[in-house]
């Protein structure tokens, strides 16, 4: 193998990659920080990929009382713990989750 097809394999994909990570974090930047109440109505995972690259993502819809809803990907860590039904405050960015803060019943 040589040089050329070495960079042209890894070099062009990682600098693509660039390019699109730094778009995408340019017009995050425009996208103002929004929190709001809202509701867990749905959940679901995506496996992509196979054999020894394996990628689960999980999503969750939130539903406002207003009726909208929106559907954001959610760490792994967190997909476990939240739960359809639960109630509290959503922060989310453009098509990015932040955060929920569940309300706890009294």
């Amino acid at each position: 193998m040589t040089v050329a097809t070495v960079v042209v394999l890894v070099g062009v994909p990682t600098v693509l990659a660039i390019i699109v990570a730094l778009r995408r974090r340019r017009s995050y930047g425009s996208v103002s920080r929004m929190q709001a109440e809202a509701r867990a109505v749905n959940k679901r995972s995506l496996i992509a990929g196979g054999g020894a690259s394996v990628d689960q993502r999980y999503y969750v819809t939130f539903q406002f009382p207003d009726g909208n809803r929106v559907e954001l990907a959610v760490p792994a860590s967190e997909a476990g713990m939240l739960i359809v039904g639960d109630g509290g405050r959503l922060e989310w960015q453009g098509s990015s989750y932040l955060g929920f803060a569940r309300e706890i019943l009294r």
